[in-house]
């Protein structure tokens, strides 16, 4: 049966393309989108257009692309196909389309970089420019044996409270990743479309806090639980982790990575795993140094 590949202005169907995504993470163990292309289909997200495939009334695959607010003509693109429709050149045809609409440089995430992935890179001629490493860490009776949270003099960890903390985590979060391209830009309704998922926990969202000024944030580890897919079960995830630039060097960000990871475990999850830029050495000796080894890699192509 053929196949009908439709670019649009904008993301037809936002729940159809979650639940595709959904399909293919059921069978692959990996999402195809990160969190924040889902909140931008879901939201509208103005400039986000898309590129679809269908076989009858039925959507086999597509890829969202979006503009790079802090680079001109740049797009990031991240494409899927449904389980059951692959390797019948529906990321071929996807992609063909892809470059004929697309004017200026793409940036293509590979999650899991598999093999189909490569070769779709390599017919269009995009060269691997970003790695970044997954690690995962058993917790099974860590929380029987926690990790040690040492914090600095004068600092005091709670929970995130919805309607209360909202500006003081932007603010750090701005700063603590002001040289990362995703992480850094995150805007209020990013931060609420993510308040607004099935997954998200506000005591799972833990502050460092000044012990005299509950309200002054000088930093967090916003902790994730993925829910089973299949076969797989429920995994933590060190969703991300942050320090105000005075705090750099305190033992703060260790603690509070300790801090989530002993949250996790008592919920009685098995594995805990995260997301780390290659080129963040610091990040990744930190991590190694409390348990997690590397899983996968998720590259980054560009033309």
């Amino acid at each position: 049966m053929a196949v009908t590949v439709t670019p649009y202005e904008n993301v037809p169907d936002p729940e159809a393309l979650v639940a595709l995504a959904q399909r293919a993470e059921q069978a692959d163990g990996e999402p195809p989108f990160s969190d924040q292309t889902v909140v931008d289909i879901r939201s509208g997200r103005a400039g986000v257009t898309a590129v679809t495939a269908t076989d009858g009334e039925s959507l086999v695959g597509a890829a969202v692309v979006v503009p790079q607010p802090d680079a001109a003509s740049t797009f990031t693109v991240e494409l899927v196909v449904d389980p059951e429709h692959r390797n019948r050149g529906v990321a071929t045809a996807i992609g063909g389309q892809l470059r004929a609409m697309v004017d200026g440089t793409v940036e293509a995430w590979a999650h899991g970089n598999t093999p189909a992935a490569q070769r779709l890179a390599e017919l269009y001629s995009l060269t691997p420019v970003r790695d970044l490493y997954r690690y995962k860490r058993s917790v099974k009776g860590a929380q029987d044996v926690p990790l040690d949270v040492s914090l600095p003099d004068g600092v005091t960890i709670r929970a995130f409270e919805v309607g209360r903390d909202e500006q003081a985590w932007l603010r750090i979060n701005s700063q603590a990743f002001a040289q990362h391209p995703e992480q850094g830009r995150l805007s209020l309704s990013d931060l609420q479309e993510r308040e607004n998922a099935p997954w998200f926990d506000p005591a799972g969202f833990l502050l460092a806090v000044s012990s005299e000024d509950p309200d002054t944030v000088l930093g967090f580890h916003w902790t994730k639980v993925h829910p089973a897919v299949g076969e797989t079960p429920e995994m933590g995830e060190v969703y991300a982790v942050g320090v105000a630039p005075e705090q750099q060097g305190s033992g703060l960000g260790r603690a509070l990575t300790a801090a989530g990871i002993n949250h996790l475990a008592e919920q009685g999850l098995g594995e805990v795993m995260l997301y780390v830029d290659a080129e963040n050495t610091a990040a990744v000796a930190l991590y190694e140094s409390l348990g997690f080894e590397r899983w996968h890699t998720d590259v980054m192509y560009r033309s």
